[in-house]
């Protein structure tokens, strides 16, 4: 499958360090050669069950978050690493009891911090109006997202915003518990951030000084897809306009062509002028065919990574993240996608997909 905009011959590291770029007259000129992330299977494995039942699927999560922290610390020791969602993975169980749980201190002392979804609003679910999350799963949420902060994580929240009281609500409630919140509107139920919020008008606790780290944060914005903006510099134009401390950005403009290192700089600064940190999505626990790194051919079973389809959206797939040919496309690798965001300038990536470890777990 072939998608316009990007020759998917390129691997995206190599087009990275090998653009020249003329922004100001939106044009991206590329050069380079083939770049093989592996060939894929030619015929579907008889069966992954062996595969799976050898491997623990939360811990083998955990070791590739670390893995990415690690490598990414080595280009840029200040580099932000975040999840979204995963909060099952700041807990372990007894090896012996597993009613018995302690904190994966390991494991978080390669995050900086996590962003929670739909804490205290979600979507309106099918044929629902209901937005507010059940008190049981919020309560278990709210520990976990405790828990981290307790080791020193910064804790964001994505909650919905149906209306003007529920944003009031949701800053209230985070701000009692000292956490970052984002108000989506018009989210959908996939969480679909396509445009920055109308209300409030300006970013909760809008400050102009300049943020380094995370911990400096006191808002952020989500705008993860920039279909709405036809050119990449629109697309800066409009963050360039707005006083965040942070932005989370996908890696491609319009899911086509990688954000040119001039746009990811234009990007770092408020209206006011101030420095702010953009951050990058990369999903972890899932391979879509719409990236730059699908090749004609691919499908579940091959190559032997990709599993089965993520249920309501046919473009994607839960991979089977411990094996070898998907950490390779992923990190440790100067032709990895890791290596990409970092080239690009990125000050952190937001890594999304943890939760496909429940997936294969309940297989």
């Amino acid at each position: 499958m072939k998608r316009a905009g990007l020759n998917t011959a390129f691997g995206f590291a190599f087009l990275i360090a090998s653009t020249s770029t003329l922004f100001a007259q939106g044009t991206v000129r590329q050069q380079g050669q083939d770049v093989d992330l592996g060939r894929p299977q030619q015929t579907r494995p008889t069966t992954t069950l062996q595969t799976r039942e050898a491997v623990e699927p939360i811990q083998a999560m955990r070791d590739l978050v670390r893995d990415i922290s690690k490598y990414a610390r080595r280009f840029n020791q200040n580099f932000v690493v975040m999840t979204q969602g995963g909060l099952d993975l700041l807990e372990k169980a007894d090896a012996v009891d597993g009613t018995i749980r302690s904190p994966a201190t390991t494991y978080m002392r390669s995050l900086d911090g996590v962003i929670v979804p739909g804490l205290n609003f979600h979507p309106p679910l099918e044929g629902k109006d209901e937005t507010t999350t059940d008190k049981k799963i919020r309560a278990e949420m709210l520990r976990l997202a405790e828990l981290g902060k307790q080791r020193g994580l910064k804790i964001l929240v994505t909650d919905f915003a149906a209306n003007a009281k529920t944003v009031e609500e949701s800053i209230k409630l985070n701000q009692a518990k000292k956490f970052v919140p984002f108000l989506a509107h018009n989210a959908g139920a996939n969480f679909i951030f396509d445009r920055i919020p109308t209300f409030p008008r300006r970013p909760l606790n809008e400050n102009p000084r300049n943020i380094v780290g995370l911990k400096g944060i006191q808002n952020f914005l989500y705008l993860t897809d920039s279909s709405r903006y036809d050119r990449q510099q629109d697309f800066v134009i409009a963050l360039s306009n707005t006083n965040f401390d942070a932005v989370v950005v996908d890696v491609f403009h319009r899911g086509r062509t990688p954000f040119v290192k001039a746009a990811v700089q234009g990007m770092k600064f408020k209206k006011l002028g101030a420095r702010r940190l953009v951050l990058a999505y990369m999903n972890i626990g899932a391979v879509e065919n719409y990236r730059y790194y699908w090749k004609d051919g691919w499908g579940e079973g091959n190559p032997n990574f990709i599993s089965g389809p993520v249920p309501g959206n046919p473009d994607k797939f839960f991979v089977e993240f411990w094996r070898p040919g998907w950490r390779q496309m992923i990190t440790g690798n100067t032709k990895s996608y890791l290596y990409g965001i970092v080239a690009q300038g990125f000050d952190g990536v937001i890594l999304d997909g943890l939760d496909t470890v429940k997936f294969f777990e309940a297989g």
